[in-house]
């Protein structure tokens, strides 16, 4: 068994950045952060919490907004990166919707938990991020990420699969698209093209 999907997300990712591209367009970063002393409105309702209890959803990243769908896909990838840690796709598969590739990852991580594999390292780091493209209830993004070497070993005899382990990965260009679900007052991901 090889550890292919890897290499097809980062495939379809490339090939979704040419999708995406007309969100390339270069955007600087603020400089200041909200006060430390903001709090929320007597008028803004108290949402139910997203996510792993130790990792919960930022409220930026619950905004309708071209910053919420930055600060959503952003905790998005930390999400990923939690599941990678814990062997538990529970959150990462909560905040997709109809995603082929991130089901893909999600099903091959219960997959491997399920066969007694563990991970470690594999994570994700955003490298650069377009401003995201709002239209609607739907915002697309560009992006470049690379994927730290994972090791994955078997737990009950902690040898190392060298065969489903992978060397440090560089996405040379990807895309996501995220749909904003009312009802949830969340942004989910429909595609993620690696």
């Amino acid at each position: 068994m090889t550890r292919r999907w890897t290499l097809r997300l980062v495939a379809g990712l490339a090939a979704g950045a040419v999708v995406l591209s007309g969100c390339s367009e270069r955007q600087e970063a603020s400089d200041t952060l909200p006060g430390a002393d903001a709090s929320p409105s007597a008028s803004e309702p108290d949402l139910p919490p997203l996510g792993p209890p130790d990792l919960p959803m930022p409220a930026e990243a619950r905004t309708p907004t071209q910053d919420g769908a930055r600060a959503f896909f952003e905790y998005y990838i930390e999400v990923y990166n939690h599941a990678f840690a814990s062997m538990d796709s529970f959150y990462f598969r909560d905040l997709g919707f109809n995603c082929a590739d991130c089901n893909l990852i999600a099903d091959q991580l219960d997959s491997d938990m399920a066969a007694g594999l563990q991970y470690e390292g594999g994570s994700l780091r955003i490298d650069s991020m377009s401003p995201p493209s709002v239209e609607g209830n739907v915002a697309q993004l560009a992006l470049i990420f690379t994927q730290a070497p994972l090791t994955v070993t078997d737990s009950t005899t902690g040898e190392s699969l060298r065969e489903l382990s992978s060397g440090e990965v560089r996405s040379p260009s990807g895309g996501a698209v995220l749909a904003w679900q009312a009802t949830r007052s969340t942004w989910v991901v429909t595609q993620w093209d690696a």
